[in-house]
């Protein structure tokens, strides 16, 4: 499929998202992702937070006018396989996505997504970042028995693959509003680091109790650029998943009726 289409540049920033990314990170003890169910719920001003373990905790609001939930779950399902439709979504900082597992022939986009491992590489403000994202059952985080007409949650685990330390999670919060939706996105860096080598672990839990040692790799300047990547990447997959979405549904069922 020829995506030259939908291919844009990215819109500069609106005068609140600059001033959001302007502030100093707020010293604040917060929720862990198990307790998604409880954080959605809260008035969370976006920005950086970071609690006295020096863990961070980032919140980004993106308004999506002509967007759904369902559409969300779409993308999440067809972008993965591919690099041209992964570097959709961020033009400048995404550079490739490819996944071991192949679902295609699944029924719903939640089954193609959700337990799936997703390799990609891209730039988080000026870091080039090697990470396996994987896409968990909201009912990790808390969140069972959505309603899938009204709103959809996004959770994942992240993974650096060059030091196998898992730093970080993340929720997608998606839910109907007049307008269209509205997403809340979450993002907890260092809250639980773990690597899957027993030996590799126990020594990181120590290390991570090092502030100084921790704040090498996990500081506020690595929250504040996550920060300002994902008000780019979700503001700009709002300038085209709507016809993107309608275009291949389109093609899909004419395909379907021959």
């Amino acid at each position: 499929m020829d995506l030259s289409k939908y291919k844009k540049p990215l819109s500069p920033l609106s005068s609140s998202v600059i001033s959001s990314l302007s502030k100093e990170a707020v010293l604040m003890d917060f929720h862990d992702p198990s307790h998604c169910d409880e954080i959605v719920k809260l008035d969370i001003h976006d920005g950086v937070y970071r609690d006295k373990n020096s863990s961070y905790f980032v919140k980004c609001t993106t308004l999506m006018p002509a967007v759904t939930p369902l559409m969300i779950d779409w993308w999440f399902a067809w972008h993965l396989p591919d690099s041209e439709r992964y570097k959709l979504w961020h033009p400048l900082d995404h550079v490739s996505s490819k996944l071991t597992q192949d679902r295609s022939n699944l029924n719903s986009d939640k089954e193609r997504y959700i337990g799936i491992n997703s390799y990609v590489e891209e730039y988080i403000g000026k870091k080039y970042s090697k990470l396996c994202i994987s896409f968990l059952d909201p009912k990790e985080f808390g969140l069972g028995g959505l309603d899938v007409d009204s709103c959809t949650a996004i959770c994942a685990r992240v993974t650096d693959m060059e030091t196998g330390v898992k730093i970080a999670n993340l929720l997608h919060y998606v839910e109907i509003k007049d307008i269209g939706s509205e997403m809340h996105s979450y993002f907890w860096l260092g809250s639980n680091l773990e690597h899957d080598n027993k030996l590799i672990n126990f020594f990181l839990t120590y290390l991570s109790k090092i502030q100084f040692l921790k704040g090498s790799f996990i500081n506020t300047k690595l929250a504040t650029d996550l920060l300002r990547h994902c008000y780019e990447e979700m503001n700009h997959l709002v300038s085209f998943l709507p016809e993107l979405y309608k275009d291949i549904r389109t093609s899909s069922n004419l395909r379907k009726s021959l």
